[in-house]
């Protein structure tokens, strides 16, 4: 399998690479096969992920992942043949957890961080920000990288209805610390909390004493203090933001479009890859996953994709050949012609798929050329993926760094 300088180049130049695309489309494999890729290669690598699931944390065989990274134990280490210096970690992105660890390095004081914490205000916002996933993702991203212990984070990003809300998610909070509405919110809200609430005045504030009586909870001291504590700390956000779009949108980072074959998957990585265009993020490659290929690479035969009432003279040959290769001492007895004749079904019916996937990303593939992006196929593999050798094969097809083994053949994977 031949190599491509352009999927080198993500584990070669780049500090953070990220895989996008829709969900279901097997971004959580990509991504633990590139950081595996990179720490075979001796890098310190990491991958981030947001699937909820165990089944990235069995494959690479640490048990549970948690806020913090794991490393892999140094029997796999040597398992794997990494070399002396590499290293590989994963993650996975506890949201709530990110955006707490956010404010208590923002906060001013201990006394601060913990009133910040308690408060109802912002223990409702931060599950809401939490919730999306984008911003706290990028968020943690920036947390690995300033640290300085990896040479590359390869970040699965969450699913979403919108192709960038992750890369739009520190704009957003800029143009949130910035808004009209804070400005109004925070700046009365400085003279309420230290000259007896003069925000909320007249009807606003006996609509709120209503609310204070009949929920119990002290909502005009709560918001008050939050609009305080968040005054303090804004510069830290806006700071923050700020750093992580740039980073996002440096020369270190690479994005990878990650696709399926099906109709549906392929439209919607179009779309996706459109969406990139449009804000200029570059490209540096797309992989479609789980592709039916045909063995050996090329086209099926013609006469495999036409109606059983026209098999070519030469298809009837290869039936002779097949029978004659079929055991002889198979028990139950088969009869050679049906057996070839049973298996020629089965290699037309393949043949048809990998024409069908063909077919499907073919005009994903013509703006991948147009746009000079590499696409590298990976195919359905003979095992699922839920252990190191099936990322390790994963990674194979993507790199070309070795030549597949028997568990190429045609079978759904994902992890």
């Amino acid at each position: 399998m031949t190599r491509d300088a352009a999927w080198d180049a993500l584990v070669g130049d780049a500090r953070i690479v990220v895989c996008v695309g829709t969900g279901g489309v097997g971004k959580t494999t990509l991504a633990a096969s590139i950081a595996l890729e990179a720490a075979r290669r001796g890098q310190r690598a990491l991958v981030l992920t947001i699937d909820p699931a165990r089944r990235l944390a069995d494959a690479l065989g640490i048990g549970e992942l948690g806020n913090q990274p794991r490393e892999l134990p140094p029997e796999l280490h040597r398992r794997l043949g990494l070399p002396d210096g590499a290293h590989l970690f994963a993650v996975m992105l506890d949201m709530k957890r990110t955006f707490d660890d956010l404010v208590e390095r923002l906060a001013a004081s201990e006394e601060a961080r913990q009133r910040i914490l308690a408060n109802p205000i912002y223990q409702q916002l931060s599950d809401a920000l939490a919730g999306s996933g984008e911003y706290a993702a990028m968020e943690k991203v920036y947390e690995l990288l300033e640290s300085q212990r990896y040479d590359l984070v390869v970040l699965d990003t969450p699913p979403s209805q919108h192709a960038l809300d992750f890369l739009d998610a520190p704009r957003k909070l800029l143009e949130f610390i910035d808004s009209r509405v804070v400005k109004l919110l925070v700046h009365p809200a400085l003279s309420a909390g230290r000259f007896g609430f003069r925000l909320f005045q007249g009807a606003t504030q006996r609509a709120l004493k209503l609310i204070e009586r009949l929920s119990g909870i002290g909502f005009l001291e709560d918001i008050s203090e939050f609009l305080l504590a968040f005054e303090d700390m804004s510069a830290g956000f806006r700071d923050r933001a700020t750093r992580v779009q740039s980073m996002l949108l440096g020369p270190e980072a690479r994005f990878v479009l990650v696709a399926a074959p099906s109709p549906e998957a392929a439209r919607n990585a179009e779309l996706f890859l459109t969406r990139l265009e449009a804000t200029r993020v570059p490209i540096s490659g797309i992989a479609i996953n789980r592709t039916r290929l045909w063995p050996g690479g090329g086209a099926p035969a013609q006469g495999l994709r036409c109606d059983d009432a026209t098999i070519s003279e030469a298809l009837e040959t290869d039936l002779v050949r097949l029978a004659e290769a079929l055991d002889p001492d198979a028990q139950p007895p088969v009869e050679g012609r049906h057996a070839a004749l049973a298996a020629l079904a089965v290699a037309r019916q393949y043949a048809g798929l990998v024409q069908l996937d063909r077919d499907s990303t073919s005009g994903l593939r013509a703006r991948a050329r147009r746009l000079g992006v590499a696409v590298r196929d990976v195919p359905e593999l003979a095992c699922e993926v839920h252990d190191l050798d099936g990322l390790s094969l994963v990674a194979v097809h993507l790199f070309g760094s070795d030549a597949p083994d028997e568990r190429s053949a045609p079978h759904r994977q994902e992890v």
